[in-house]
């Protein structure tokens, strides 16, 4: 797979080059892959940390990315019998 880097795609290589550093990795290749992982893993985490007892709408916010928005809503009810 390429990725363009030229031109009007010139700030894809700032970013990959972004997660080398953040990442430890000494390859663009690898970055990207790491990266990818990364997103998997937090993905995953994210869902189990909105069924945590101590989740709050601010807290859901925090942990909210431009690329993946997170909700969370205290639903309750009430019966009496």
């Amino acid at each position: 797979m390429r990725i363009r880097t030229d031109g009007d795609y010139a700030h894809r290589l700032d970013v990959i080059e972004a997660a080398m550093d953040a990442l430890d990795e000494n390859t663009k290749t690898a970055a990207v892959l790491a990266a990818c992982e990364h997103a998997r893993q937090d993905r995953r985490a994210k869902a189990k940390a909105l069924e945590h007892p101590d989740m709050t709408p601010e807290l859901a916010e925090v942990l909210s990315t431009s690329e993946l928005q997170l909700t969370y809503q205290v639903k309750t009810t009430l019966r009496t019998e």
